[in-house]
């Protein structure tokens, strides 16, 4: 079956341009600038003037809408999943707090049956944000959860996920990060540099060996001096990384990201949410602890330490639009971007891709989900 989006404003790897986008039997086939003659089809979807673009691809996110990978039950993922949906997310990495390595098994274990159950996001496989990071940049990580590098039990992690494990973040300084990230390179998923106190130099040792990637920028890592770039300074100035941002407001100034936008080539910008389980509630458990909602983010109760984001990929990708980044920068930064850093054949608006598609009106609003073309 041929579906023609036609009468819209096409948002695609940066560029927006007027056109239309044919697919057949749920993959791209063409996309077709609106001064071309438009193909035949099986059905017609007027766009009626609005944006479509690929939906959102969120790589760390540990909860929403009440629901998370904390509380180790697949249901939790699988609504989740409908929520983000509901959201313009396409497909999401459910991102695991450490622990100690029996429960991160466990929890890997209980989650797992999950996947490929799902009705509403995809699930592309697990990020565990964690174990092997630093203890001098935990975050909200609670410290007896930190350990130091042991390729044994990332094995056993990994076996416990059933492959399914798309991304690790660790501290690139930790003794025996080479033999980590060899173990990654083997087993195809990527690490991401994170809870870390790198120094420039660590950095660069971290990008010989591979790990091109970085866990929210600014936050929870070595910042910038002006004798010791740190590691925000090598994410910053060395091309070859790519980094998070959550696009909020709190986590990372309006300000400061304008300065990452000045730095960083927009294809290497992943927004992310790190949303917690009460996104969308006023407070709620997060990792075993109460948090509420204060300053437009999650602290924690006990001690009012930032615990995540109350955020989502579409007020992100809003965010991000009035801080100055572009339409289509800010697009791609949601979707085109993480959909490349993990290899996806959804996420972007290509020939031969998946059609998982949103409609957005002229505030960006979100007007309908094209999951498929059923």
């Amino acid at each position: 079956m041929k579906t023609l989006f036609y009468n819209g404003k096409i948002i695609s790897k940066g560029s927006i341009f007027s056109g239309a986008v044919l697919v057949n039997n749920g993959v791209i086939e063409n996309i077709i600038p609106a001064s071309f003659v438009m193909p035949s089809c099986d059905k017609k979807i007027d766009l009626q003037g609005n944006y479509l673009s690929a939906g959102f691809v969120d790589t760390h996110i540990h909860g929403c809408g009440g629901h998370g990978t904390d509380t180790d039950s697949p249901d939790d993922l699988l609504e989740m999943s409908k929520t983000l949906l509901s959201q313009g997310v396409i497909a999401f990495a459910p991102t695991l707090y450490p622990a100690r390595a029996d429960k991160m098994i466990s929890t890997l274990e209980k989650l797992l049956p999950a996947l490929g159950k799902e009705q509403g996001a995809k699930i592309i496989g697990f990020h565990l944000e964690g174990p092997f990071i630093s203890p001098a940049r935990p975050g909200v990580m609670k410290p007896q959860d930190i350990a130091p590098v042991d390729v044994g039990v990332l094995d056993k992690l990994y076996k416990a996920a059933g492959g399914k494990i798309v991304a690790l973040t660790v501290a690139p300084e930790l003794k025996g990060i080479e033999a980590l990230a060899a173990y990654a390179k083997e087993h195809h998923f990527i690490l991401q540099a994170g809870h870390t106190d790198a120094l420039y130099s660590d950095m660069k040792n971290a990008e010989n060996l591979g790990i091109l990637h970085v866990t929210h920028l600014f936050n929870a890592m070595r910042g910038i001096n002006h004798r010791e770039p740190g590691t925000a300074g090598a994410a910053l100035c060395e091309e070859a990384f790519s980094t998070e941002v959550i696009a909020d407001g709190h986590h990372v100034s309006p300000v400061i990201m304008g300065m990452v936008f000045r730095l960083k080539k927009p294809s290497k910008i992943v927004l992310v949410t790190d949303s917690l389980n009460p996104t969308g509630f006023e407070e709620g458990l997060a990792n075993g602890e109460e948090v509420r909602l204060s300053g437009g983010l999650f602290r924690r109760k006990s001690d009012n330490v930032i615990a995540g984001s109350a955020l989502s990929m579409l007020q992100g990708v809003k965010n991000l639009i009035s801080w100055g980044f572009g339409v289509g920068n800010s697009f791609m930064a949601a979707s085109d971007n993480p959909a490349a850093l993990h290899k996806l054949p959804f996420g972007s608006i290509e020939k031969g891709k998946k059609a998982m598609l949103i409609e957005l009106d002229a505030s960006f609003n979100l007007k309908s989900v094209f999951a498929s073309d059923k």
